[in-house]
């Protein structure tokens, strides 16, 4: 089966000739084809939504509103296709992971569609009483979306297809090579809703090549970008004065102080690092664990490890799938073997399957005395592991924390939720979670990067990705004659 790519409103397989077939991690069998655009295809995209730039800005808030209704509503007419494909395509659980989030979409452009009906412009107060200064939200334009494998559904409806259509912008959808099929799938969602042609295009190829090419482009306004730390630099450079809303690298430290309750936080560790087989920028990649209670928490790790059931995505007791490719599979075995090679202990997990259709069923890992300096601490993993770094005293914390350059998300485990919360407070992540894995997110609550940090700029999720995808356009009018003051 041939998924296309979806050009100012009609299919497109590209020339026939450059085409890439669609693996399942899960069995390594053949799903589909996709084609492989090329530099001319991304620029008749964004040509396309250029000319219907207009059309779309020049809505009222409530036809967008009522655009992103109609898009949730055939979403949730297509869910368990949707969830199917995505599983077969990423390796995710269909039951407990994939239909949450064809769900996530479904809520994402519902919730756009509400909250773009109560984004008010403002009048801003002036010394002159003969003028009147109004800021109006207006969209950004043509707007470059560059989405990850990860979620290829979710984060591109949550982060930038709901909001960026709801804020007014038209889209150019560069979707990962490898999750493509789900994305046009998806993309069929929108036809059936009615989006008229040239509002969200989508461009299968090499990110180097058709990605690029949307980057770059003269008629492009915005880019987003949700992925690893180079690429989000590459773009950055390359998209030169425009906007760039970017989501990146994450290795953001779970933080278990002795007073924690290690029931509760043993249960938000395993959560946090292994949905989605610990593929996800805020996972609980790294654990710093107080001596004190150290041995107790590897106890319960290993044992909670032990319930989590790899297997086939299809079936119905499966918790955690295949990780998603080969580059993955060998860095977290890479890890693992340098941590080990630096004093560390496994104590749970870590191998690859032998027994499994792919070589890509990485075992849910726990490592425990892991020193500051193994690549397992210091660098993202991306993958199913949790490795515990101990410390005596929690004058030891600052150091440990930037042991690791990544600035995304954190979270502290700890019984006084007065002195967490000023720990929070203080620790300098786009945000951070209190007795919580890492990764909890919901669609509304604002996710980044901390400035400066290499895990991005700006905010993604709810009004803030409105707020992102749109600017301020203020427009002062004189008053003429005494009559009108």
């Amino acid at each position: 089966m041939m998924y296309p790519m979806y050009i100012d409103g009609a299919w497109y397989s590209g020339d026939g000739k450059h085409v890439k077939d669609v693996i399942s991690p899960a069995t390594g069998e053949t799903i589909g084809t996709i084609p492989t655009g090329t530099r001319e295809d991304a620029d008749r995209a964004v040509r396309a939504a250029h000319r219907a730039a207009p059309s779309l800005a020049a809505m009222t808030v409530f036809e967008r509103a009522e655009l992103c209704q109609r898009i949730a509503d055939a979403i949730a007419a297509n869910k368990e296709e949707l969830a199917k494909v995505l599983s077969m395509e990423h390796g995710k659980p269909y039951h407990t992971e994939a239909l949450g989030e064809v769900e996530a979409c479904i809520t994402s452009f519902r919730e756009a569609a509400e909250q773009i009906k109560w984004m008010n412009s403002e009048i801003i107060p002036l010394r002159d009483p003969n003028k009147r200064a109004f800021a109006y939200r207006r969209p950004r334009g043509v707007y470059g979306v560059i989405t990850p494998w990860n979620f290829p559904i979710g984060c591109a409806s949550a982060y930038y297809l709901a909001p960026g259509l709801a804020a007014g912008n038209t889209i150019v959808w560069i979707p990962a090579p490898s999750t493509a099929a789900v994305a046009s799938r998806f993309m069929r969602c929108l036809e059936e809703a009615g989006v008229p042609k040239g509002y969200v295009n989508l461009v299968i190829g090499e990110g180097a090549v058709v990605g690029d090419a949307v980057v770059v482009h003269e008629l492009t306004s915005a880019v987003a970008f949700t992925g690893s730390t180079p690429t989000g630099n590459t773009i950055a450079s390359r998209a030169k004065a425009k906007p760039c809303l970017l989501e990146l690298g994450g290795n953001g430290p779970s933080i278990v102080l002795a007073d924690a309750d290690l029931e509760k936080a043993s249960d938000a560790l395993i959560r946090g690092s292994f949905a989605n087989a610990g593929q996800i920028c805020t996972s609980t990649e790294r654990v710093l664990v107080h001596e004190a209670v150290a041995d107790k928490l590897a106890e319960l790790l290993k044992a909670k490890t032990a319930a989590v059931t790899l297997g086939d995505p299809f079936d119905p007791g499966t918790t955690m799938g295949p990780v998603h490719n080969r580059i993955v599979a060998e860095k977290v075995v890479a890890q693992v073997e340098d941590a080990v090679r630096k004093g560390a202990k496994v104590i749970a997990g870590g191998n690859i399957q032998a027994d499994r259709p792919t070589a890509l069923y990485v075992e849910p890992t726990v490592v425990d005395h892991v020193s500051v300096d193994a690549l397992i601490n210091t660098d993202e993993t991306f993958g199913p592991v949790i490795p515990l770094i101990r410390f005596q005293d929690e004058s030891e914390l600052p150091s440990l924390i930037a042991s690791s350059p990544y600035r995304l998300s954190a979270a502290i485990f700890s019984d006084n939720v007065g002195r967490a919360m000023s720990m929070a407070e203080e620790l300098n992540f786009g945000f951070v979670h209190v007795n919580e894995a890492g990764n909890y997110w919901e669609t509304q609550i604002p996710a980044g990067g901390t400035s400066g940090s290499p895990s991005g700029y700006g905010r993604s999720g709810g009004k803030w990705s409105i707020e992102e995808m749109s600017e301020i356009r203020t427009v002062i009018v004189t008053l003429s004659g005494e009559g009108n003051r």
